[in-house]
């Protein structure tokens, strides 16, 4: 497990799990800052992704952009997963409008996300 500056990151079963510190708005800097730990962490080897989204209270648009980019680098598969209908609803847009790398969705069950990001694991 590695506490980074702006959330927590841990392997269980292939799977990279990064829960976001409450209260927490991404800009372009913490952007950045979260994919530079999130890549340190996984020590240059692929993995899905599960993000827990629920701290994050908003985010800006070049923020946004950035981590569909170059956020996603050592990502084979991304599972959002959220609690709040606002984020869920927000998420969904978000993805509807941005071309991804990668295989993403977003889950209102924990589970279901798992369960998606299963094919995925080396």
């Amino acid at each position: 497990m590695f506490k980074g500056k702006y959330g927590t990151y841990w392997i269980e079963n292939g799977i990279l799990f990064v829960d976001y510190k409450p209260e927490l708005i991404v800009s372009l800097k913490v952007a950045k800052r979260i994919a530079r730990d999130r890549m340190e962490f996984q020590q240059n080897k692929e993995y899905p992704v599960f993000c827990n989204l629920d701290g994050i209270i908003d985010s800006h648009s070049d923020a946004r952009h950035y981590l569909v980019q170059e956020g996603t680098l050592l990502i084979n598969a991304l599972a959002l997963h959220s609690t709040s209908p606002v984020a869920l609803r927000l998420t969904e847009f978000y993805l509807k409008i941005h071309n991804h790398k990668i295989p993403t969705q977003i889950f209102k069950h924990k589970y279901q996300a798992i369960h998606y990001l299963k094919p995925y694991t080396q």
